[in-house]
């Protein structure tokens, strides 16, 4: 374990299931990294809809609330890790902007769960996580309700051309959990029909090749700074998103890159592929921002 008393690991808590998931691989996170655990919980008094007469009595009483809550996942993750520095705070602003405050001072790591508390559309993203994901300035991890399928599997990363900020990140975090690394690089090739991709036999070979030579070239600074780690290429023809998240179904983390460039298509300004991934991944996906 590296000791880094000047980083922390920043953990988004409210009360649904798969935040307190995202709490306990937080935790274990910062073990592993040598770091200060700090855990943000928003509170509000706009979810209740009252008159404004009757707010000012409850302030206290939601406030007192939301610190229990806090302190309670404190000590819980203390006795998880009896080393571990835990450092509960209260966010008074919007859960989102609290979170990214939070991140930017000193942290290495913003982890929360993918899922909020809303159970409605269980299959897309919460707000915060969302929110989290498109803005973070630093690594963020969104975890899924499940957690990682293995923590021994590989982490798995999905490198587009000319995009290295993802890689370095994946080398240090294989090196870190002592697993190898699946790094994934798809193409694809004009369609004649919909859904039905022919490729000349010569002209795939050659493909392959040249997506290869590339990406060789784009993780050889990783390689030399992280010369212990075992490296699993895989390159083809296929949909990234698609080979990214099925070979997430025996990974400990999944790692992609922010491509904040080419956002006014899409609903969460990352890009296609990374946003496809956030919502289907089996693993604990970390979005490195360029």
């Amino acid at each position: 374990m590296n000791s880094s008393p000047t980083e922390a690991v920043v953990v988004g808590l409210d009360t649904s299931d798969n935040a307190r998931v995202a709490l306990e691989w937080a935790s274990d996170e910062a073990h592993l990294r040598g770091t200060v655990l700090r855990i943000g919980h928003a509170w509000s008094m706009q979810a209740y809809r009252l008159p404004e007469a009757y707010k000012p009595d409850m302030v206290e009483d939601v406030r007192k609330a939301a610190w229990d809550l806090l302190e309670s996942a404190a000590r819980d993750m203390r006795r998880r890790h009896r080393d571990l520095k835990v450092e509960p705070e209260l966010i008074d602003e919007a859960a989102v902007e609290g979170l990214l405050r939070m991140a930017s001072s000193g942290a290495s790591l913003l982890v929360t769960g993918r899922r909020g508390q809303n159970a409605f559309l269980t299959f897309l993203l919460g707000s915060v996580s969302e929110g989290v994901a498109a803005h973070t300035p630093v690594p963020a991890v969104l975890v899924p309700v499940e957690g990682a399928p293995d923590q021994g599997g590989p982490v798995v990363v999905g490198v587009a051309p000319g995009e290295p900020e993802p890689v370095d990140f994946a080398f240090a975090e294989a090196e870190r959990r002592g697993v190898p690394l699946r790094v994934i690089r798809s193409w694809m090739y004009p369609q004649v029909f919909p859904g039905h991709v022919v490729v000349p036999p010569q002209d795939q070979a050659q493909r392959n090749a040249d997506e290869t030579l590339e990406l060789e070239q784009l993780l050889a600074p990783s390689r030399a700074a992280h010369p212990g780690v075992e490296v699993v290429l895989q390159v083809g023809l296929g949909l990234a998103e698609e080979e990214i998240v099925n070979a997430s179904k025996d990974a400990c983390l999944v790692v992609v890159g922010a491509h904040r460039k080419h956002t006014q298509h899409f609903s969460l300004p990352i890009g296609r592929v990374p946003h496809r991934v956030l919502h289907l991944a089996h693993a604990p996906v970390a979005v490195v921002p360029h």
